[in-house]
């Protein structure tokens, strides 16, 4: 059996993948903020390790844009230092991991389609944290 495991439970796009109908032999997880607490990425490991996942899709992020510049440790903490101890965490068990994140790390002056190769050039406190 694959045990996908999706982080972010009452997000938009969290919400849409659990929606989804997974093939034959798929079980499915979904882990909110009660389950899984990104502010404290110290914990991330011992979260994840007795769910065994075969997959992690990290869907959860602080969105909070205008909120972030007032609480900017813990944007950095959900969407900057947690996200890295979850690929931490993916490499250490071998866990396949998809990250959704932001196009809010561009400043919006590209005349063509952001690609992955774009330097980015975050303009506020939100933005820097992802």
């Amino acid at each position: 059996m694959t045990h996908l495991v999706v982080i972010g439970h009452t997000g938009q796009v969290a919400s849409e993948l659990c929606a989804t109908v997974l093939p034959s032999g798929w079980h499915l997880t979904s882990l909110g903020r009660q389950d899984i607490d990104l502010s404290q990425p110290g914990t991330i490991a011992s979260k994840l390790e007795p769910l065994a996942p075969s997959v992690l899709i990290n869907a959860a992020a602080y969105t909070a844009v205008d909120k972030a510049e007032t609480e900017e440790e813990l944007a950095m903490q959900v969407n900057g230092h947690a996200p890295g101890e979850l690929a931490r965490t993916c490499v250490q068990f071998d866990i396949p991991l998809l990250h959704v994140s932001t196009d809010y790390v561009f400043d919006g002056t590209a005349t063509e389609p952001y690609s992955e190769q774009h330097h980015t050039h975050p303009l506020n406190a939100y933005s820097f944290s992802t």
